[in-house]
């Protein structure tokens, strides 16, 4: 292999995630001035991974590859463990009253799988492993970021229900039927504990939905 062969493919993951990251940025801090609520794992690590490829990284190659194939897993196994997160039927009632933003969400899922695809693919290409071996630096085991990522999407829809079904979990559906009334369905899908000198702090919300509306209801209260 030529001295260098290699660079373009870093060069070209570089500055595609780069520009994803700056994106990425933007588009939380745009969020944040109009109070819109967003999350994202991309952002500030794209945009450092992107300058250190485009820089010729090979150990940022290799990093950037593994995180690729465990955020990959991750998707894959998602689809499959969603029903033991949230009720299959409040998923599709969400989808059936919302259809526009299920679309968005679809389609930024599958921008961020095709875009693990892609740079798993090239940074495991033959140029970037042979360089990575000619440097000394070890070939990693892609096995293990994708089990990683399965077990852990695994791992959170078996514990996920067991908090929130809890006895706080139960507490906070009684408070929320009690504003709404029976005609709602119940599921608590964020639950808070924090202890202090003062006592113990539950928190959370409780999405409520019928056949015409889904709603989001807080909830608090403290124990001894």
């Amino acid at each position: 292999m030529k001295l260098g062969e290699h660079a373009p493919v870093l060069k070209r993951t570089g500055t595609v995630l780069l520009v994803v990251g700056l994106l990425d940025i933007a588009v939380m801090v745009y969020c944040i001035v109009q109070r819109i609520s967003y999350s994202s794992s991309f952002n500030i690590f794209a945009a450092v991974a992107g300058v250190f490829l485009l820089r010729g990284s090979l150990k940022a190659a290799s990093l950037v590859r593994w995180f690729a194939a465990f955020f990959l897993s991750c998707l894959v196994t998602l689809p499959f463990a969603w029903p033991f997160i949230q009720p299959i039927d409040l998923t599709l009632t969400e989808v059936r009253l919302e259809p526009l933003s299920a679309i968005a969400v679809l389609g930024l899922l599958s921008f961020i799988a095709a875009l693990l695809v892609w740079l798993y693919r090239q940074l495991g290409s033959a140029l970037v492993l042979q360089a990575q071996a000619e440097a000394g630096l070890k070939v990693r085991d892609m096995r293990i970021p994708m089990a990683s990522g399965t077990g852990l999407v695994l791992l959170f829809a078996i514990a996920l229900p067991l908090l929130l079904g809890g006895e706080s979990g139960t507490k906070a559906k009684a408070i929320a039927q009690q504003q709404l009334g029976a005609a709602y369905r119940y599921h608590v899908s964020s639950l808070s504990i924090a202890k202090n000198a003062q006592g113990t702090f539950i928190s959370g919300t409780v999405t409520a939905w019928n056949e015409t509306e889904v709603r989001s209801v807080p909830f608090n209260w403290q124990e001894p």
